[in-house]
């Protein structure tokens, strides 16, 4: 059995890298191809899985830290991208939950009469 597993990578815990000088240990973005459309879609539809809206979504959009929205913006412009989002969540809506919690049922037995 040869072939594929003579090129396998070995499977090493970042925890366990040797940390090289050069190696900035910080998360690093850039831009690959794509279709940006794709990409918005995307991410909007998994804020919105989260119950986030339009307000909470161009909020990261305006967030240097958030690239892929923060690009976007720069594409299209704040108007534009806040268009293209509420498009997007007026197709697949916003997930939202209401937890409530009810008083817990008394410890008081209640005796029961059955018809004999």
């Amino acid at each position: 059995m040869t072939g594929a597993l003579d090129n396998a990578v070995p499977k090493l815990h970042p925890a366990s890298r040797e940390i090289l000088p050069d190696d900035p240990l910080e998360m690093q973005a850039f831009e690959v191809p794509g279709d940006p459309q794709l990409m918005l879609r995307l991410l909007v539809e998994e804020y919105a899985r989260m119950g986030w809206g339009v307000d909470a979504i161009m909020q990261l959009a305006r967030d240097p830290n958030y690239q892929a929205f923060y690009q976007l913006r720069q594409a299209h412009g704040d108007g534009e991208l806040r268009r293209r989002v509420s498009e997007i969540l007026s197709r697949c809506g916003v997930l939202r939950v209401k937890a409530t919690e009810t008083q817990p049922l008394s410890e008081r037995l209640v005796q029961i009469e059955l018809p004999t």
